[in-house]
């Protein structure tokens, strides 16, 4: 009689999505990670930009840049915040997790069976979720970090923690913000990877 069953199938397209998914958010990441406009100062001139590890100042033709808390020609350069190493590990270790995992994808269509990919899914996407909350974490920590004598030099003594003052938030904490927003979708469609197929065959035993 026909009766109805199921087995564990591999769908290619949710595995090629989640494969250019963390990979995309991996590297935007880690662009974000070395672009120094998290935050911006347009007045007074020279326009001054900042990020986790470097600094610039000037406009696109004259800009100058160094380390954070160097000085930059004529412009003096306080100590910068410590929180901010700590966002430069958490952020970046992500953004490593997130792009080394997106590679394990390419090993899919050589693993023998079914099981292997779901359990290749598995640790990967529990390795891409922890990398979301370190993402995350440094995000929030960031801000801290405009209360120091670094920031305060830069965007005027009404900057204090969580207040820019006469900066404002750059591009790359806002790329920051959408993939590390986007790097929560991935821990979820490595779940997708593997799924029941429901289907009908013809079982040769006999019912009462």
């Amino acid at each position: 009689m026909k009766v109805r069953g199921w087995m564990w199938a591999t769908s290619w397209a949710v595995v090629v999505l989640w494969a250019l998914v963390t990979l995309l958010v991996g590297l935007a990441s880690l662009a974000a990670l070395f672009t120094p406009t998290w935050f911006i100062r347009h007045a007074p001139s020279p326009p001054v930009m900042f990020g986790v590890w470097a600094w610039c100042v000037g406009g696109t033709e004259d800009q100058l840049c160094a380390a954070v808390g160097q000085g930059l020609g004529d412009s003096e350069a306080a100590l910068p915040s410590s929180v901010w190493v700590m966002v430069g590990a958490l952020y970046g270790g992500g953004g490593a997790l997130l792009a080394v995992t997106g590679l394990s994808a390419l090993l899919m269509p050589f693993l023998p069976t079914i099981h292997a990919r779901a359990a290749l899914a598995h640790v990967a996407g529990n390795i891409q979720a922890a990398a979301v909350s370190l993402q995350a974490v440094a995000l929030v920590l960031y801000p801290l970090g405009l209360g120091s004598p670094f920031a305060r030099l830069q965007c005027g003594v009404s900057a204090s923690v969580y207040a820019a003052g006469s900066c404002e938030m750059g591009y790359a904490y806002m790329l920051a913000l959408v993939a590390t927003g986007l790097a929560a979708y991935c821990p979820v469609l490595a779940r997708l990877i593997t799924y029941k197929d429901y289907s009908d065959y013809w079982s040769n035993l006999n019912y009462m």
